[in-house]
């Protein structure tokens, strides 16, 4: 149970004075195990599934004499997710654990929480934990484990950690509009990209209801990709507070995304395959980079040995974007 844990979002303690001067929290989640059989709802099927730990918390704000002092505050919880179905199942302990409370998934309560640069520490489940926010995803990420006998560095899979100690200046003198919008700066702060430098005034030139075009066009300081994209075509990827996450709708036309993956689109037009009059979004769904596999429109037309393993895929069929040369071979 010591390193069963998992994901999500930690919100922002933002308040007053002090919340100009200091923003610190962890959060986020990462798949410490490669995807395994487990059949976990007992109906003699062996599902692929994957766990994921979450981390959520902020050290004390202030001192409790302060005004605006906020406590320490943080948890780890840890949850299995159905890959094929890419869904959270609950209750997949339910009968094996002789836990009444908490559930098995969590809370567990961290405590002396400290932030350093993009470091953080605590403890939990009697351990010392020390976590490293190296950048957008988990490629460089890293958390360790000190049990009192020997540090462990966990292998990580997939998702992504988030380490944030300071408030950026660019927004710190902006307390009026953060003591409203915490959600909105706390997203600014994680995920902002190049936005958590520019001020609040600097996009948002009035407030609503008092103007109606409250905010800057974002054309207004970036090149569109293609000239068949306006004003209304940017918020179909690219939310202003979180422009380091370029999350897409259905609806999204191939012709968006042909300026940055020429080579790609090039290939896909020039296969005689189906998959040349798909939508990048049919296979590219929700977030950039990502990919649905095989089976998602294929069912298991092969032995499922063969289906569960995108390698196997690819050494006869080459790529989702060139099937008709393969076949060639």
């Amino acid at each position: 149970m010591r390193v069963l844990l998992a994901t999500s979002i930690i919100s922002l303690m933002l308040c007053g004075q002090l919340a100009a001067a200091q923003l610190k929290e962890i959060s986020g989640a990462i798949a410490y195990t490669e995807v395994i059989e487990f059949d976990y709802t007992k109906d003699g099927t062996r599902d692929r599934v994957q766990f994921w730990l979450e981390f959520k918390g902020s050290p004390a704000l202030g001192t409790p004499d302060e005004r605006g002092y906020k406590p320490e505050s943080g948890a780890i919880y840890y949850y299995l997710v159905d890959v094929d179905n890419k869904k959270q199942v609950d209750n997949w302990l339910m009968g094996f654990s002789m836990m009444d409370e908490p559930p098995p998934s969590g809370p567990y309560p961290m405590t002396d929480i400290r932030v350093i640069d993009h470091t953080a520490s605590f403890s939990a489940f009697g351990m010392n934990w020390t976590v490293v926010d190296g950048g957008v995803g988990h490629d460089k990420d890293e958390v360790t484990v000190d049990d009192g006998f020997k540090p462990r560095k966990m292998k990580l899979f997939d998702g992504d950690l988030r380490v944030v100690n300071t408030q950026p200046d660019a927004i710190a003198e902006f307390t009026q509009c953060i003591a409203c919008h915490k959600q909105e700066t706390s997203d600014l702060v994680a995920k902002g990209g190049r936005h958590t430098n520019v001020g609040c005034t600097e996009c948002h030139v009035g407030h609503p209801p008092e103007q109606e075009h409250f905010y800057t066009g974002c054309l207004e300081c970036h090149e569109p990709h293609s000239d068949q994209m306006d004003e209304d075509s940017c918020g179909a990827c690219h939310r202003a507070h979180t422009a380091a996450e370029v999350r897409h709708t259905w609806n999204v036309p191939s012709e968006y995304c042909l300026p940055c993956h020429q080579e790609a689109a090039y290939v896909l037009a020039s296969s005689r395959g189906k998959h040349s009059d798909i939508a990048c979004v049919r296979c590219h769904q929700d977030r950039h980079t990502a990919s649905v596999d095989c089976q998602y429109c294929h069912g298991a037309p092969h032995p499922r040995h063969v289906m569960i393993n995108p390698d196997i895929c690819v050494a006869c069929h080459r790529s989702a974007h060139d099937l008709e040369s393969a076949r060639e071979k």
